[in-house]
């Protein structure tokens, strides 16, 4: 994706470090990133007495049917639900522990848990577990075992199933990239009536440019089927001149932007921000960025309000200027719009922002690393956004650590750091270009969060 964008010196090297930040190329492990809390119940739910113990454990960890929020205490009913021999509870508290959020990770519980109830024969627990062995992403990869549970699931016409293996096959996680298998389960799942994997394959389609008229009929499909994130993408094309032509494309947003708004997707609202900010069919205007997002954030937009922080952390070279006191205030005034690792992980990116000098870049690595999740979710996104030095700087000791790098630790990506880089983006998955960008922000948070 093609994104005007803030634009810093590394090591000699001028790179955008806005490109890619977007949606292109995401990979499955964005999607998989979290437990998903349980839909809160639309009738009226039954007295305390009367649920299982998993139903109020759920209840407790997500703050659901009149709860107050309680992980501790959600967690030790479904530990009681697990010993009672709830299969469900099972496959709850092990989704749950392999990723935490609501309670802290433990792979290790999630992975016992998650093979228990796929002896039981949970579906759903084989869906799971399939994603995390042929993800790899808090456990070792085991892709054969992987795509042998997702692949049962397939068979079984499990629409879940259908999405995450077409996402796998989509970005090459795991798996040799191969966009028509993607699509053929992507078409599975939809005609189930679920349309993520259409949206996603429609969103790569488009960015590649192969066929813009089938990427927007996917997109639009998408969109029909529930997927509001579908009308958003088609937004965001059109106002980049993907989507036919640039005038073409342009004409097209105004109809996407209000399907968008009209399914409730928040997104929306920051890609009108940015059409303000670079000038895209109105007159550029950094102030007027400003107030749109902060009207959002206001409004309850939590996606306007990730994006504010940054760019009032970052600047943009253009119309806004850094100003990292007034970043600080934004993510205190929005604080209820972020969770609490991701509040933990701008702030710190806040902080990493000032702290450029050799013994600044020293520290702050220091800090990082004794900060458990400093890098997880988007926080290694955020601090290379934030100080690019720095995340150059980590690189370097992970690379001396192996024997990969001998120069000094100065947070400069010379010859050296760079050869060290592409040996270890070699081993990664996610079919990487570790030549042309080697220092985009995909390829250097794959580094930065491999384990």
């Amino acid at each position: 994706m093609w994104m005007r964008s803030d634009r810093v010196l590394v090591g000699g090297v001028i790179l955008g470090a806005g490109l890619l930040f977007g949606t292109v190329g995401t990979s499955i492990a964005q999607d998989a990133g979290s437990a998903v809390a349980p839909a809160a119940s639309q009738t009226a739910a039954p007295s305390a007495d009367q649920r299982s113990a998993r139903e109020r454990g759920e209840a407790k960890i997500w703050g659901l049917d009149g709860e107050a929020k309680d992980p501790a205490a959600g967690v030790a009913l479904l530990e009681q639900a697990v010993a009672e021999g709830d299969v469900s509870a099972m496959r709850t508290l092990g989704d749950i522990l392999m990723w935490g959020g609501p309670v802290p990770a433990d792979p290790q519980r999630g992975v016992t848990l998650l093979e228990r109830a796929v002896k039981a024969g949970d579906g759903r627990a084989r869906t799971i577990l399939g994603k995390h062995l042929l993800g790899g992403w808090v456990i070792p990869r085991d892709a054969a075992r992987g795509r042998e549970l997702l692949e049962e699931r397939v068979a079984a016409d499990d629409p879940d199933a259908q999405t995450a293996l077409s996402q796998f096959y989509l970005y090459g996680t795991g798996l040799p990239k191969d966009w028509t298998k993607a699509r053929a389960l992507a078409e599975a799942a939809a005609k189930a009536g679920k349309g993520e994997a259409l949206w996603k394959f429609g969103e790569m389609l488009m960015w590649s440019e192969r066929d813009p008229q089938a990427a927007q009929a996917a997109l639009e499909r998408a969109g029909e089927l529930g997927e509001a994130g579908a009308w958003a993408t088609l937004a965001e094309g059109a106002m980049y001149g993907f989507l036919g032509g640039r005038s073409t494309s342009r004409a097209k947003f105004a109809g996407y932007a209000a399907k968008a708004r009209a399914a409730g997707n928040d997104r929306i609202e920051v890609l009108d921000a940015i059409r303000q900010m670079w000038g895209i069919t109105l007159r550029a205007s950094g102030p007027k960025t400003i107030e749109r997002l902060t009207e959002a954030a206001d409004a309850g937009n939590g996606e306007a309000a990730h994006y504010l922080v940054a760019l009032l952390r970052d600047g943009n070279q253009l119309n806004i200027r850094k100003d990292r006191p007034a970043a600080q205030a934004a993510l205190d005034k929005y604080k209820t719009l972020f969770t609490d690792g991701d509040y933990e992980r701008y702030a710190l990116s806040i902080e990493a922002a000032r702290r450029r000098d050799p013994a600044g870049l020293a520290a702050m690595a220091e800090r990082v690393q004794a900060e458990p999740g400093a890098l997880s979710g988007d926080g290694a996104k955020q601090l290379y956004a934030a100080n690019p030095n720095l995340a150059i700087y980590l690189i370097q000791q992970d690379l001396k650590k192996q024997g990969l790098y001998s120069g000094p630790l100065d947070g400069l990506a010379g010859k050296r750091t760079i050869r060290g880089m592409a040996r270890v983006c070699r081993t990664l998955p996610g079919d990487l270009d570790c030549r042309e960008k080697i220092l985009s922000p995909s390829v250097v948070g794959a580094i930065l969060t491999r384990e």
